[in-house]
C-alpha cells in the first residue's frame, strides 16, 4: 500500500498531463515553454539546493557512481554490438543504441530522487552530473558513429552540450559549494528550494502531454527490444554491479531509480535533428515509458523506505 500511495500520485499527474494535452490546455507551444522553464530554472535550482543541503556525507558516492556508469555503459555496448544481430540497419544502429541506454534523468529520475523517502540526497546528487555527461556524450557519439561522422564535429557537439547544460552547471557549482562547506544565505536558499519544488509536478505533466504527441509507427519489434534493454537489462546489470560493489539499500535505490527510468523523450528530438530513425526513436520512448512504470514500481516496492 505504501508503494501504491507513492506511485499513484506520480502516474495520476502524468495521466492528467495527457488529458490536458487532449483537451488543448497543454498544447505543443505551452509544453515547450514549460520544458524550457524546467530545464533552465526549476531543475537546476532543485539540483543546486539539494546538493548544498542534502543530508549524508560523500562516502559511498564513488561506488554508486561506478555501478551506475557501469550499468549504463554495458547496456550501451551490448545494444551497439547486438543491434546488427537483431536486424538493426547500419544507419539506425545509433538510434537503437541510444534508445536502449539513455535514461530520462532530468524529468523522471531527478524529481523521483527528490521526493521518494529513503533516498540519500547527498550521494544521489553527486552522481548526477557525471551521468548526464555520459548520457549526452555517448548518445551523440553513437548517432554520429552510425552515420560515419565521428571526428571533430562530435567532440564540438559534446563540448557545447556540456557547457550549455544548466543542470550540469548546477551540479558542478553545487558540488563545489558542498565541498567548500558554503551554504547560500537563507533568502537565496529558500528561493531556490521554492523554484525546485515546482519541478516534480510540472515535469510529470509535461511527460504525460509529450506521450500523447509522440508517434508510434514503423517496425515495433526493434523498439520493443530497445525498450527492454532500457527498463529491464540496464537495471539488472546495475543491480549486479551494485551487489558486487557492496552498495547498501539506500544507494541501491538511487542506482535502480536512475537505471529503471524510461528512455529520455528528448532522444526522439535529437534523433530527428541528427538524421537517425525517427520512427524507431519515437516508438522506443512510448514502449519504454510503459515498461518503465512497471520497473520503477518494482524498485520502489523493494527498496523505498
Amino acid at each position: 500500500m505504501a508503494v501504491l500511495n507513492l506511485l499513484a500520485p506520480i502516474f495520476l499527474i502524468i495521466a492528467l498531463g495527457a488529458a490536458l494535452q487532449r483537451g488543448g490546455m497543454l498544447a505543443g507551444p505551452v509544453v515547450a515553454g514549460i520544458n524550457k522553464l524546467l530545464f533552465w530554472v526549476g531543475l537546476p535550482a532543485a539540483v543546486f539546493s539539494a546538493l548544498v543541503t542534502g543530508a549524508g556525507g560523500n562516502e559511498g558516492a564513488g561506488a554508486l557512481l561506478l555501478a551506475m556508469l557501469g550499468g549504463t555503459a554495458l547496456t550501451a555496448v551490448l545494444a551497439w554490438w547486438g543491434g546488427p544481430l537483431l536486424g538493426v540497419q547500419a544507419r539506425a544502429r545509433g538510434t537503437f543504441t541510444q534508445g536502449a541506454f539513455r535514461s530520462n534523468l532530468s524529468f523522471i529520475a531527478l524529481p523521483l530522487l527528490l521526493s521518494v523517502p529513503g533516498v540519500p540526497i547527498g550521494q544521489a546528487m553527486l552522481t548526477f552530473a557525471p551521468m548526464l555527461l555520459l548520457n549526452n556524450a555517448v548518445a551523440v557519439w553513437v548517432l554520429l558513429a552510425s552515420q560515419d561522422e565521428v571526428g571533430g564535429r562530435m567532440w564540438r557537439r559534446i563540448g557545447l552540450g556540456v557547457v550549455r547544460n544548466p543542470i550540469i552547471l548546477a551540479s558542478v557549482t553545487g558540488l563545489a559549494a558542498r565541498l567548500a562547506g558554503w551554504t547560500p544565505p537563507v533568502a537565496l536558499l529558500t528561493t531556490l528550494q521554492s523554484l525546485g519544488r515546482m519541478a516534480l509536478p510540472l515535469a510529470l505533466l509535461c511527460i504525460g502531454a509529450a506521450l500523447m504527441t509522440v508517434p508510434v509507427k514503423g517496425n515495433r519489434r526493434l523498439p520493443l527490444i530497445a525498450a527492454g534493454f532500457k527498463v529491464l537489462l540496464s537495471p539488472l546489470l546495475g543491480y549486479g554491479l551494485g551487489r558486487l560493489l557492496g552498495l547498501d539499500a539506500a544507494a541501491m535505490l538511487v542506482l535502480l531509480i536512475c537505471l529503471s527510468c524510461p528512455t529520455a523523450a528528448v532522444s526522439h528530438t535529437m534523433v530527428k535533428q541528427m538524421g537517425g530513425d525517427e520512427g524507431m526513436a519515437a516508438t522506443t520512448v512510448v514502449f519504454a515509458s510503459i515498461g518503465g512504470a512497471v520497473s520503477l514500481a518494482v524498485v520502489l516496492a523493494q527498496f523505498a523506505g
